[in-house]
Parts: structure tokens; sequence; C-alpha cells
């Protein structure tokens, strides 16, 4: 499953940019296709060799395809995530928001590491989505998981999938989407 997630994963176009600028949405979604294949091209973390201590703040972009108003479109928004790396637990926490034409934020908490992953086969981190976010017709609560990868060496970025379910005025749907960030720390 995760081959068929992370293939899912690369089917975004490139473009340019560094996290968190520019407020065009055209421009943001180029920004955060470009900055998830630069990370795509770095190797995993080793889970067994991540930190026992310490923090790592990541900025970055969430790409989420939501069905709303009759049809599935692509919403970029910023992602700010949180590793606390001697945590015992709420070890990855963080929101997404800014959303283009969605208001809200949609908390990402109950995070754990899982320093005994193999990343051929499973995510070093996964946490649990939600909130509610409000368009033009109406409010859509988000229930969904967060499931992602350090990479590099240093812990220098994350990639990662977002999937579950999203409840608005059509009713109950699913959805699916991508994180990149960098860290800042």
């Amino acid at each position: 499953m995760r081959k068929w997630v992370c293939l899912s994963a690369l089917v975004f176009g490139v473009g340019c940019g560094a996290p968190g600028q520019g407020t065009d949405p055209a421009s943001r979604a180029d920004q955060a296709a470009d900055l998830e294949v630069e990370l795509q091209n770095e190797n995993y973390s080793d889970p067994a060799g991540l930190p026992v201590s310490g923090r790592g703040i990541y900025k970055g972009f969430a790409t989420l395809d939501l069905p709303i108003g009759g049809t599935t479109q692509s919403y970029t928004g910023d992602l700010d995530l949180t590793v606390e790396f001697g945590g015992s637990k709420d070890q990855v926490s963080g929101a997404l928001q800014g959303f283009d034409d969605l208001a809200g934020v949609l908390n990402i908490e109950n995070g754990n590491l899982d320093r005994g992953t193999d990343t051929d086969e499973d995510y070093t981190f996964g946490a649990d989505v939600g909130g509610t976010l409000t368009g033009r017709d109406g409010d859509y609560v988000i229930d969904a998981s967060l499931l992602g990868d350090m990479r590099g060496r240093n812990q220098d970025g994350v990639t990662g999938v977002v999937f579950g379910d999203i409840t608005g005025p059509e009713g109950v749907d699913i959805f699916d989407g991508t994180v990149a960030a960098t860290r800042i720390n």
C-alpha cells in the first residue's frame, strides 16, 4: 500500500519557490509541488537513528484534493509541524491552514514516531488531522490521518500523505493529499 500512496503523491506538477512565499494560489501550488519533488529526492532519515531529545520545527505546504462544491479540486495550504523527538506522547503536532478560498484550521495531534519501522514498507510517523474548513458552500468537517517520513541525514525535511473523510453540505466523501516541509531550526 505504501508504494501506491507514494506513487499517487508524485502525480503533482513541478514549480519553483520556497516554502511560505507567495499568496497567489497557482504560485503556492507550484511551490508546494516543487518542494515535494525536491524532498522526494532526499533519502529517508533512518528511524532508528532519530534524535532521542530535542525538537524539529518544520514549515511547508499541504495540498489536499477536496470534493467541495460538487467537484474535486486541489487546495494548497500551509503546514506547520513540530516533532518532539524526546516526547513520550504527542510527538508530532501542528496545523494545516491558509487553504485557497477556505477558512479554518486543521489540527495535527496525537502523533507518534515509529523508530522501528522499515521505511520501504511503512511510515516513520503518524498523526490525527481534524477540524472544520469553511467555503462558499458551507462548512466541511475533516477527519483524517497524516503519515510521513523525515528526509535527509539530519531530518532536514518531511514528506507525507493525508487521507480521510470530509463531511459537508453534499454529505460524506473521502479525500487525500500530500505534505512537504523543511526544517527551520
